[in-house]
């Protein structure tokens, strides 16, 4: 599984990369769904810990049910990609 893991978090950023060379518009495209998919991800956690301290509950304990809200996991795993895809298109750029 951590094979799959390593080489998908490879392919996809070098295919946004490869997208946003053929057309550039993607390359605003990736940008603005990584900053709509950041705030989801900022909103979620925000809330979770506000949540938290307001019923001073278990941090440790509670925290942990951000894993199951398929938003933050999907949020999270776009902005990660996007982040590999970023520091490739530096590379690539220099």
């Amino acid at each position: 599984m951590f094979l799959v893991s390593f080489l998908f978090s490879i392919l996809v950023p070098t295919i946004m990369l490869l997208i946003q060379k053929k057309w550039t518009i993607f390359k605003s495209v990736f940008d603005i769904i990584a900053l709509l998919c950041l705030l989801i991800f900022i909103s979620i956690t925000a809330s979770a810990i506000y949540e938290i301290l307001a019923d001073n509950t278990v941090f440790m304990t509670n925290i942990h049910a951000l894993f199951l809200n398929g938003f933050f996991l999907v949020s999270g795993g776009y902005v990660v990609l996007y982040a590999i895809y970023k520091i490739m298109y530096g590379i690539v750029k220099t």
